[in-house]
């Protein structure tokens, strides 16, 4: 069932490698990155489908909303597929990402400052990495020195943090440094909440589950402040 989709999707300048998730109830997923430069109405990308597929209808180069494209299999099947290029808009500061059910984390074309990639949908209160790989993405466009967030894990019991996670900063969205590891040696703190000096370069700060075993993790409550 997994091979009918696609194997891959690429598109000209994206921050991060597209994000390909099969959903067997719904749409399956197609999320790409790309910053406030890359022209949204035009955008380049490749694709390769897997064996005996082809789509019903071809995708346009403007991905200003998130289109929706058939794949039909050669055995008479089809699935439904959802393509969203995410452009990563920076914020002024301070920016303040405070989630809750009165503030949706509901990604869409008008949203600055931020981004997710794999994110899970469902949970809407705050921002919910269920499985590695996935990402967040916050973009600022002038000098910060401080940076705060709460991470916490996602279990009814005292338990250990039993996976990797990455907290990084840029000046570009391409070369990266990291900022907090967290992983069986550097375990997450019962109150979740951190704070870092961030330097006046920084202009996109990244927080990726690198590697999960069980834990799901909530982040919420972003801060980026110039002071």
């Amino acid at each position: 069932m997994h091979a009918q989709g696609f194997a891959s999707f690429n598109v000209e300048g994206s921050l991060q490698p597209a994000v390909i998730k099969y959903v067997v109830e719904g749409p399956s997923l197609i999320e790409v990155l790309v910053d406030e430069k890359t022209d949204i109405k035009n955008i380049k990308f490749k694709y390769k489908l897997n064996g005996g597929c082809s789509l019903a209808k071809e995708l346009t180069a403007d991905f200003t909303q998130p289109q929706t494209v058939v794949v039909n299999k050669n055995d008479g099947t089809s699935k439904e597929w959802l393509v969203n290029i995410k452009q990563l808009k920076a914020a002024s500061l301070p920016l303040e990402l405070i989630f809750s059910n009165n503030n949706l984390s509901i990604w869409d074309s008008g949203v600055v400052g931020w981004a997710g990639i794999g994110i899970d949908p469902r949970i809407t209160s705050v921002i919910r990495f269920g499985n590695k790989g996935i990402s967040f993405w916050v973009a600022i466009n002038k000098p910060a020195t401080k940076l705060d967030y709460q991470l916490k894990m996602v279990s009814k019991e005292n338990v250990s943090f039993d996976g990797e996670f990455v907290v990084e900063t840029s000046k570009d969205g391409s070369s990266w440094e990291l900022l907090k590891e967290f992983n069986e040696q550097n375990q997450i703190s019962m109150d979740g909440n951190y704070r870092h000096d961030i330097t006046k370069e920084v202009r996109f700060i990244r927080w990726t589950y690198v590697s999960r075993v069980k834990l799901n993790l909530n982040l919420n409550n972003v801060y980026v402040t110039a002071q």
